[in-house]
Formats: structure tokens, sequence, C-alpha cells
């Protein structure tokens, strides 16, 4: 995992790249180039983890390019693909939230480029600029919707196979 340059970043993908990312939307140029700067944009190689399991939880990411991975572990001692993250989804956001340790771990899918966004700097953008804090945290919360959305789907399919086995 490597720093790279956040403004040289923002200028190769253009403006209209980040406006379209989930986490961004409804954001203003400024405010979505203020987060770049103000977190760490890193980029990390196809296989590298960000984060594992019971690591403290101080920051969350948001995926940039690419595609990153978090695995659950399970109580075998192994673990089980739990989300896919695609540009614009957020990871680690909710156990910083909640003051937890990282309940799982994340690994790059594919080369790709994330932002860091840690709780001091995310405390910042609420005391320096409330509307733009207020404009992320729904998109943050939109985004956890679709996921608890997604997974009561996998668990509703599950629960139907199951009953298909027993009758």
């Amino acid at each position: 995992m490597r720093e790279i340059d956040a403004l040289e970043f923002w200028q190769a993908q253009g403006s209209a790249y980040f406006r379209e990312l989930s986490t961004f939307g409804a954001l203003t140029d400024d405010v979505i180039l203020s987060l770049l700067q103000g977190g760490r944009v890193l980029r990390i190689d196809a296989g590298e983890g960000l984060y594992t399991v019971g690591e403290r939880s101080t920051a969350f990411y948001i995926v940039l390019i690419g595609t990153v991975n978090t695995y659950m572990p399970r109580s075998d001692g192994g673990c089980t693909l739990a989300r896919c993250h695609q540009p614009g989804d957020d990871m680690g956001f909710v156990p910083m939230i909640a003051l937890q340790d990282h309940p799982a771990s994340t690994e790059a899918a594919i080369d790709s480029v994330v932002l860091e966004i840690t709780c001091g700097q995310f405390l910042e953008l609420h005391q320096q600029d409330p509307d733009a804090f207020g404009v992320i945290l729904l998109n943050l919360v939109r985004g956890m919707a679709r996921a608890i959305i997604r997974i009561a789907t996998v668990l509703a399919d599950q629960d139907s196979e199951l009953h298909k086995l027993y009758k």
C-alpha cells in the first residue's frame, strides 16, 4: 500500500468522475477535493489488505477505483466473502461509528485506489461544513441500507432453499 498525491489523482480522474461515486453524490467539487486532500489516497495491489479482524477502527475507506473484498471470519477458522466493494462503496464505516474493532478483513481483488477518512477528519467536516457532513452522512447511511437489503435478500433465499431440502 502506498499513498498517492490526492491533487494529481483528482486531476487525472476529473471532477465528474468523483461526483458519480455514491458516497460523494451531491457534494460540491470543493468538498470532494478537500476530503481527498485531508485524507489519504492509497493505492493497494491485488491481494493486499487494508485492515484485519480485530484491528481498531479509527477510519473508514471509500473505493475510488477497483474492487475490494470484505471477508468475515467463521467459527471453524475459515472466512467467507461477505461483500465486494466497488467504486463509491465505503468500507469500515459501521465499526468506526459503532466504536468497535473491525469484525472483518479486507483485501483488494484487483489493483485498487481507496480514500481513507479518519474519525478526526470526519469530525472536522462536521464542525466546518455541517451541510456537506449531512450529505455525506446521508450517502453513507443510504449505502448501509442497500447492504442490509442485500443481506436480508440473501438470508431469505437461503431460508427458502433450506425449507425445500426439508420438505
